[in-house]
């Protein structure tokens, strides 16, 4: 598979962030493309300290156990379990399920019929390491049709999460090799704003001021939540482009906010991106079900495409059949001070 150079990062930056953790980086010259790694079982004859991960989103599972959402997903693990270099752990972010029954911990040991029981069945199926987030999927209730029909108890959706899934809380972090990966709950709604997360998501000051202490220390970091930044290529792309579906943010000055609850509005995250935006290397979101590249403060921003209601139903061949290709793989290059999309000659960005 074609290598890509890296994305607009300042090595420089990276070397100096990642070397203050304690780790040994030698080269990483401003300007050159990556060198790449060795892939596990062939000899390159390069030996920079390196590492992968994946990040996949909206998976939308159902309660059918036979349904296709389910046989993408595991089709995934499995490309990712095999890949031609080892992915070290899956980010997973938002719209894990399509809703929920009930936010009640009883109703989930009295019964094995439920969309989180077949998320279950297959994180516990794949060899790879998950790290999940929730999006506004995570938070419907059944029976009803978006945003209304959100939970009226969204920490008690989170709790069960925490309990049947493992998520830490619903926002976390964890450190990688000397690299932070940040994750975020994009539902949280803030005591300024006139509306509920839901199409459109929001963080919430508690949530700001633990990923300002997150922050506080200068590790180099990727971030993962679910909705989409409000950038141009973001507002404009595919599916979404007709109505608010992302981070509201005034300075846009987009048209489709006009008239709607979100115009006026911009979400206090944005100015903790611009302030460390040296230091966070990418952000990767969902949501908007189409691949989209931009970037806002110079940050990276990738929007996946939905593993489970793909509209694209991108795919590549392999040993003459079809795979799905729903995924970002990363390369992440210590030593040359680095990363790049491994498979970005597979995605069709729609900018």
């Amino acid at each position: 598979m074609p290598r890509t150079p890296a994305s607009a990062v300042d090595r420089r930056r990276f070397l100096q962030l990642v070397g203050a953790t304690g780790l040994v980086l030698q080269g990483g010259i401003l300007g050159l493309p990556m060198a790449g790694c060795k892939p596990e079982g062939d000899d390159t004859g390069n030996d920079d300290e390196c590492f992968f991960f994946a990040v996949i989103t909206d998976l939308h599972i159902k309660a059918d156990p036979e349904h296709h959402n389910r046989e993408v997903l595991a089709e995934t693990f499995a490309v990712l379990e095999g890949f031609e270099v080892p992915v070290s752990f899956v980010l997973l972010s938002g719209d894990l399920v399509d809703d929920l029954p009930s936010n009640a911990p009883d109703y989930y040991e009295q019964h094995d019929d439920t969309a989180l029981h077949v998320l279950e069945a297959e994180l516990a199926a794949t060899s790879l390491p998950t790290h999940l987030v929730m999006g506004n999927h995570d938070y419907y209730d059944q029976g009803g049709g978006l945003d209304n029909s959100l939970t009226d108890n969204f920490a008690g959706r989170e709790a069960l999460y925490e309990q049947r899934l493992g998520m830490p809380a619903a926002w976390h972090s964890f450190e990688h090799q000397g690299v932070r990966f940040i994750g975020l709950s994009s539902m949280q709604p803030h005591p300024d704003a006139s509306w509920t997360p839901g199409q459109c998501g929001s963080f919430g000051p508690e949530q700001l001021a633990w990923l300002e202490d997150q922050l506080a220390d200068g590790t180099p970091c990727f971030l993962f939540f679910h909705h989409p930044l409000a950038t141009d290529a973001m507002v404009d792309a595919g599916l979404a482009t007709f109505a608010p579906f992302e981070v509201p943010r005034a300075e846009g000055g987009y048209d489709k906010y006009e008239g709607t609850e979100y115009e006026g509005w911009t979400d206090p995250i944005y100015a903790i991106l611009e302030a460390h935006a040296e230091q966070i290397l990418a952000i990767f979101v969902g949501h908007g079900h189409w691949w989209v590249d931009d970037n806002y403060a110079g940050i990276p921003v990738m929007q996946g495409d939905s593993v489970g209601n793909s509209p694209l139903q991108t795919s590549v061949g392999e040993d003459d059949e079809e795979q799905p290709m729903r995924y970002h793989l990363i390369e992440v290059n210590l030593t040359q001070g680095s990363f790049a999309v491994y498979n970005r000659a597979w995605i069709p960005y729609d900018a």
